[in-house]
C-alpha cells in the first residue's frame, strides 16, 4: 500500500512530515497520479508557490499492510501463561 506524505523543511523550525491517512493506493503509480491530479487543484497560492520552488514536496511512501491477528494465535510480546489447574471436587 502507498500513501502520500507532505514534506516541509525549514531552516529555523524542525522538519515537518504529514501523512495523508485518508487515502492509500495499491501501487506507486496510482499514488503519483493522485498527487498530480489533486495537489495543484487543492492548494492555495502560497502553497502552490512553495511546491513550485521546491520548499514543499508531496511524495509517495510504501507502507506495509498490517494483517489482522488470528484469534487463536498468541501475541508475540505476551508471555505464555498456563491455565490454572482446577481440582475435581471430592466425593462425599
Amino acid at each position: 500500500m502507498w500513501v502520500v506524505v507532505v514534506l516541509v523543511l525549514s531552516a529555523l523550525v524542525k522538519p515537518e512530515a504529514v501523512v495523508n491517512r485518508d487515502n492509500s493506493y495499491p501501487t506507486e503509480e496510482a499514488c503519483k497520479a493522485a498527487i498530480a491530479k489533486n495537489v495543484p487543484a487543492r492548494l492555495d497560492a502560497k502553497h502552490k508557490e512553495a511546491v513550485a520552488e521546491g520548499y514543499r514536496r508531496y511524495v509517495c511512501i510504501r507502507v506495509p499492510t498490517a494483517e489482522a491477528p488470528k484469534a487463536d494465535a498468541p501475541k508475540a510480546d505476551a508471555p505464555k501463561v498456563d491455565a490454572p489447574k482446577t481440582e475435581a471436587p471430592k466425593a462425599k
